[in-house]
């Protein structure tokens, strides 16, 4: 009986810890690296596009930051 409790589990001991980065991990990082570009860029409200990023589902997000997001520059920060 603990072969086939063994030989059940196994899959999720690989499976897991891919769904937790891919869930948990890298919408926290790809929300702290939008947030760190758009502040550097000029972008008018970089915490509202870190939750995009962050938040969207499937890194959707991610591509509208991207797309939309490096277009608005706060004109008045820059020199």
């Amino acid at each position: 009986m603990s072969d086939f409790i063994r030989l059940a589990f196994f899959p999720w001991i690989i499976i897991l810890p891919i769904v937790i980065v891919l869930f948990l991990v890298a919408p926290i990082l790809i929300a702290y690296v939008v947030y760190k570009d758009a502040v550097k860029r000029g972008v008018l409200s970089p915490f509202v596009w870190a939750l995009v990023a962050a938040f969207v589902p499937f890194y959707i997000g991610l591509l509208l930051y991207v797309i939309i997001g490096v277009t608005q520059v706060d004109k008045g920060s820059q020199l």
